[in-house]
């Protein structure tokens, strides 16, 4: 993943200052949210206790308390970024948020698998729960939800050294992501889970059952109708023979 810039170069927000800074937030939406009384005492409880680890963390008496980059050098990362990215067609995000987060756009976006693994990416390896929690919450205090999406679409690892939809559309369809259909994005937008496991050679039946899961959840997500729900789900998996490999950074 050298691809990825490393944001850790850039620490600057203490997790115990963004955890205090995240209570007003909180607090706000769940007062102004209309998604329902129990996502918003959902979103208060988890915000609480999210707090209380920060600040028992930021009491201690050593000065070790994680450090993370501040939401302006999130925003420039993504701005800078972002102008290389193609624009990816509604259909192929609303696919890929039905594969990972069918409730997205219903919450805030740090309490989403999606924001997680943006922060992931930019973490090193031993990384402790709460620092990786901060960074969701940095990055959802920085980016909306059609940013946070966007930066996931354009660099999820998808196999066949891939990442981003637009080179694995050209990797597994030979299409550019404008040209893919309804079925071929279904089938890419499975693939973050397990990219091996759902390999459209070696694990057809896999690959088609993956596929077709993601079609009934963006159906259940109301992104399409069941008719098309259905036609694409009968559709064959035709992919590029031979499979290519995208070229790393």
């Amino acid at each position: 993943m050298a691809q990825f810039a490393d944001l850790q170069d850039y620490p600057q927000t203490k997790v115990g200052e963004l955890a205090r800074r995240q209570l007003s937030l909180s607090l706000a939406w769940n007062v102004t949210s209309q998604t329902g009384f129990l996502m918003r005492l959902f979103t208060y409880l988890i915000s609480t206790v999210f707090i209380a680890l920060s600040l028992a963390t930021s009491a201690k008496s050593d000065t070790s308390e994680p450090t993370l980059p501040s939401v302006e050098q999130i925003r420039k990362y993504y701005q800078e970024n972002a102008r290389q990215w193609p624009r990816i067609p509604d259909p192929i995000l609303q696919a890929f948020v039905a594969a990972e987060d069918r409730n997205f756009f219903e919450k805030q976006p740090q309490f989403s698998t999606i924001t997680r693994q943006i922060g992931n990416w930019h973490l090193p390896p031993r990384s402790g729960k709460l620092q990786k929690i901060a960074l969701s919450f940095v990055i959802s205090d920085t980016l909306s939800h059609e940013e946070i999406l966007n930066w996931y679409v354009n660099k999820i690892f998808l196999g066949q050294s891939c990442f981003g939809v637009a080179d694995a559309a050209t990797a597994y369809f030979g299409k550019s992501v404008g040209e893919l259909k309804l079925e071929e994005a279904a089938y890419l937008a499975g693939l973050p889970k397990a990219p091996v496991a759902f390999h459209p050679v070696r694990s057809r039946d896999r690959a088609i059952e993956r596929r077709n899961f993601v079609l009934s959840e963006m159906f259940k997500a109301k992104f399409i109708s069941e008719d098309e729900a259905g036609r694409a789900i009968q559709t064959n998996l035709r992919v590029s023979e031979p499979l290519i490999r995208c070229e790393l950074e």
